[in-house]
C-alpha cells in the first residue's frame, strides 16, 4: 500500500502542476478587451523659421459648454474704498479745511496721506487735481481727475471730476478735452 500512497501522492502533485500551468496559459474571459486604437499619427507642422511643432491631445482635457449661473446683483455695486475708515475720514476734513483757507501745500499733504488709506477713493483725486490746477498744473490736475474718475461711484462726484478736467484743459487750450468734458457733464 506504501507503492500506491507514493504514487497517488505523485499523481496529485502532477495534476497540480498541470493545471497551475494550464490556467496561466489560458486568457481569462474577464480580462477579454478590444485591442486600443492607435493614435492617428498628426503631422508635423513646420514654420518659416524652422522650427517643428508637433501637435498632441491631451486627452484629460475637454471642452464642455458650462452654464453660468450670475447671482443678483444690485444696480449700483459700491466697493470698499476705504472712505468709512476714520484716519480718512480725519484726514480729508483737515484736506477741506486746509483747501478753503488756501493752504494748499498742507491740503495737498493732507490728501496724499489720506490716500495711501483709500487708494481708491475719487475724493482723494478731486482734491489732488484740484490743488494742481491752483498750483497751475492743468496736465496734472487733468491726470488726477481722469484717475478720480475711474473711482467715482455717484453722479456728484463725476460732476466734479469732470469740472476739473474741463477748467484744466481751457487752461491747456485743448479743444478735444473741453468738449469731452463739456459733453460729459450734459450727460450727468
Amino acid at each position: 500500500m506504501n507503492g500506491q500512497c507514493k504514487r497517488h501522492k505523485y499523481g496529485l502533485i502532477a495534476l497540480s502542476l498541470i493545471g497551475l500551468a494550464g490556467c496561466q496559459s489560458l486568457p481569462s474571459p474577464e480580462g477579454k478587451q478590444p485591442p486600443k486604437p492607435a493614435p492617428a499619427e498628426k503631422p508635423d507642422i513646420k514654420t518659416p523659421s524652422g522650427v517643428v511643432i508637433t501637435p498632441y491631445e491631451r486627452e484629460e482635457i475637454q471642452r464642455k459648454k458650462m452654464q453660468v449661473i450670475v447671482p443678483e446683483q444690485h444696480s449700483k455695486q459700491q466697493f470698499e474704498d476705504g472712505r468709512q475708515l476714520p484716519a480718512f475720514q480725519k484726514l480729508m476734513q483737515k484736506t477741506q479745511l486746509a483747501y478753503k483757507q488756501g493752504k494748499w501745500n498742507e491740503a495737498e499733504a493732507a490728501a496724499l496721506q489720506a490716500q495711501r488709506l483709500a487708494p481708491q477713493s475719487a475724493e482723494t483725486f478731486l482734491y489732488l487735481a484740484l490743488i494742481a490746477n491752483k498750483n497751475n498744473q492743468p496736465a496734472n490736475a487733468k491726470a488726477l481727475a481722469q484717475r478720480g474718475l475711474s473711482y467715482a461711484q455717484t453722479n456728484p462726484m463725476k460732476k466734479q471730476l469732470w469740472q476739473v478736467i474741463l477748467k484744466a484743459a481751457q487752461q491747456q487750450k485743448d479743444q478735444k478735452t473741453i468738449q469731452q468734458a463739456q459733453k460729459a457733464l450734459k450727460g450727468l
